[in-house]
């Protein structure tokens, strides 16, 4: 779990810190199903699943940003994305998030 969350840029943190913050994603995962369960309405797949879907998508997206935000050239020909690294990533893990979610809906829809 630790090798995860160094992965994804999150500081190293002792287990009471990694208990609360575990919590804390619990939390949202469930605030961003129920937001989304209420978006979607009868196309969604429910609180907690969407949740998950959120958060599968946030953390796949983190991770290949991170990986192509440090693979490219850009930063050595002195381009920035965004001024703070972190809310950059912030926001792609929330677009990846609810991407995945919308194409996994409209496939859904489809079949």
């Amino acid at each position: 779990m630790r090798a995860l969350i160094l992965m994804l840029g999150l500081p190293d943190m002792s287990t009471p810190q990694l208990v609360v913050f575990l919590a804390l994603v619990a939390v949202g995962v469930l605030l961003f199903g129920w937001l989304s369960d209420m978006l979607l309405r009868d196309g969604a797949f429910g609180i907690i699943l969407n949740g998950l879907i959120i958060l599968t998508g946030a953390v796949g997206g983190t991770l290949i940003w991170r990986k192509l935000d440090y693979a490219t050239a850009w930063r050595q020909l002195g381009y920035t994305i965004g001024t703070n690294p972190a809310l950059t990533a912030s926001l792609v893990a929330l677009g990846s998030g609810l991407a995945l979610l919308i194409l996994l809906t409209t496939i859904r829809r489809w079949l």
